[in-house]
């Protein structure tokens, strides 16, 4: 089996695990470890997007987003496979809400980040061969955003990585501007989500300025959706296509636990 389906199997099997454990603890109604969530959306897409443009896979692939933690701490990893199985990209979040409370809330987030990429190496014998190499990042972000009411927000973001050993991109980051609006009604039965957004991305000594959109439509109490994500470049030094877009189906899933002083019998 290639080392590829490798990773992608064993992160499938893991999560499938994840998710049954969670059931029973939900089912038993403990929370012995302070852990109060194990959530997630799993996607596979037409083409594989990144927040950053130029670390878009820009092929199908599989994406895993998951969230484990208590009301404050959070563990919010993001791993993505091309849908040969190959990894994309591993993302390891920590965040923290230092404020939630209200209408205004604040996080702080930390994270060490994996790209794959295939090259071209010499095997010793003057042959060229093909092989898989992880570039390591390092990044913070600090995001404040205030509620207008339960369905719609301003967002704000403010993203800072930096490589860890020698790859092109030794610096980027990313400001953020946008407005979320979840819960609109397009039926009694189903509901659209909106997140528009305005961006400045500054990649080493070049930079520019972007538009963006993500939209799901939902029907209520229905784990699966469809996404989409479109992105415009309005004026850029980096190199990427001026129109990137992608439709997504996506299954949603929230398990919350219930702290109790005696457990259930």
């Amino acid at each position: 089996m290639p080392n590829s389906y490798t990773y992608l199997i064993f992160t499938l099997v893991a999560i499938i695990f994840l998710t049954g454990y969670s059931q029973y603890a939900h089912a038993q109604e403990e929370n012995r470890s302070g852990i109060s969530h194990f959530s997630g959306n799993v996607s596979v897409t037409n083409n594989g997007l990144s927040l950053i443009p130029a670390f878009s896979l820009n092929r199908p692939a599989a994406i895993f987003e998951l969230s484990l933690g208590g009301e404050r701490l959070s563990f919010d990893p993001e791993l993505r496979f091309a849908l040969d199985g190959q990894p994309w990209s591993f993302i390891f979040w920590w965040r923290y809400k230092i404020i939630k409370s209200g209408k205004f809330r604040l996080h702080l987030g930390a994270h060490p980040a994996f790209i794959f990429e295939n090259t071209l190496v010499d095997d010793g014998n003057g042959n060229m061969i093909e092989s898989m190499e992880a570039k390591r990042f390092f990044a913070g972000e600090i995001s404040p955003s205030y509620s207008f009411n339960a369905n719609n927000k301003v967002t704000f973001l403010y993203l800072q990585g930096r490589s860890l050993g020698k790859v092109p991109f030794a610096l980027n980051q990313f400001v953020a501007f946008g407005t979320s609006h979840t819960n609109l009604r397009i039926s009694e039965k189903f509901f659209l989500n909106a997140k528009p957004q305005v961006f400045y991305l500054k990649m080493n000594e070049k930079d520019g300025y972007f538009a963006s959109g993500s939209f799901l439509i939902g029907k209520k109490d229905f784990p699966v959706s469809i996404g989409s994500i479109v992105s415009k470049k309005i004026i850029s030094e980096i190199e990427v296509d001026n129109w990137i877009w992608n439709i997504s189906l996506i299954y949603s899933f929230n398990n919350e636990f219930v702290k109790r002083s005696n457990p259930l019998l």
